[in-house]
C-alpha cells in the first residue's frame, strides 16, 4: 500500500520543523509528502524548501479545507494521511494506521489517540481548552489524525471549506452517514499542540459561529440519514 501525506501550511513557521521532522522520522516512511503552502506570510515557504523530502505546491490563500482538498487531488497514494502543521507524529502513527488499513479491506479509515501539550511559550491552557484535555489521552476523531483510502475520499467527496473550522467534523459525520467503516486506535499516536492561534479556537462550539455551524451540520446529517431510510 503506497502512502501519501498531505500537509496544509499557512504562517506556520514557529512549528513547522517539528512538525516535518517527526513525518520524516516515521518508521513507516511515506511514499510521498505533499506540503500545500496556502499563501503563507512568513518564513514557513522558506523552511518547505529545506527539505528535498517534499513535494511543494503554492496557492493562494483560501484555507485548510481547500489547501487538504489540492494535496489529496494531487497524492498519488493508495492511502492518504493528513498532518497538521503544528503536531507532532509519535514514530509509530502511520505504520500502525497503514496496518490497520492492510488488515481489512473493508475500512475506509482509521483515526487514533492524540495528546494535547501547551506550546512553551504558553504557562496556562487558553480559555477555549478545558484544562482536563490536557496531560491525558484524547480520543482523536479529526483530520489531524486522519488516514484514509482513498477509494472512501472519493465516494464522501471533498472537505468543504465553508465548513472551516469544523470541515474535518463535517467530513467525518459525511463518512459515517454514508456508512462508511472505520477504527479508532487507542493507543497515542498523535501529539497535538495548543498555542494561542489555533484554528479551533476561531470557530470554537461556545461562539455565534460554533452554534451555527454546529446547527447546520446537524441539520445536514439529519437529512442525509432520513434520505438514506427512506431509500430502503
Amino acid at each position: 500500500m503506497r502512502l501519501s501525506v498531505v500537509l496544509p501550511v499557512f504562517n506556520g513557521a514557529p512549528y513547522l520543523v517539528e512538525a516535518i521532522e517527526s513525518i520524516l522520522a516515521q518508521t513507516r516512511r511515506a511514499d510521498e509528502v505533499i506540503a500545500v503552502d496556502d499563501g503563507s506570510t512568513d518564513e514557513s515557504r522558506a523552511i518547505l524548501e529545506r527539505y528535498a523530502e517534499l513535494r511543494v505546491v503554492d496557492q493562494a490563500n483560501a484555507g485548510c479545507a481547500v489547501a487538504r482538498n489540492a494535496g489529496a487531488a494531487l497524492a498519488g497514494g493508495d492511502a492518504i494521511a493528513f498532518v497538521d502543521q503544528d503536531d507532532i507524529q509519535c514514530p509509530e502513527r502511520f505504520s500502525r494506521q497503514v496496518e490497520t488499513l492492510q488488515s481489512d479491506p473493508g475500512l475506509a479509515f482509521v483515526v487514533c489517540a492524540q495528546q494535547n501539550f501547551l506550546t512553551p511559550a504558553m504557562a496556562l491552557p487558553p480559555p477555549w481548552l478545558d484544562p482536563r484535555a490536557l496531560g491525558s489521552p484524547q480520543h482523536g476523531f479529526g483530520t489531524n489524525t486522519l488516514m484514509l483510502r482513498r477509494e472512501a475520499l472519493a465516494r464522501v467527496g471533498p472537505f468543504d471549506p465553508d465548513k472551516t473550522p469544523f470541515d474535518d467534523s463535517d467530513w467525518l459525520v459525511r463518512a459515517l452517514d454514508g456508512g462508511e467503516r472505520h477504527v479508532h486506535l487507542n493507543a497515542v499516536l498523535v501529539l497535538r499542540r495548543v498555542h494561542a492561534a489555533n484554528l479551533s479556537a476561531s470557530g470554537r462550539r461556545g461562539t455565534p459561529r460554533g452554534v451555527q455551524l454546529m446547527a447546520r451540520m446537524l441539520h445536514e446529517s439529519l437529512q442525509r440519514r432520513r434520505g438514506r431510510d427512506a431509500a430502503r
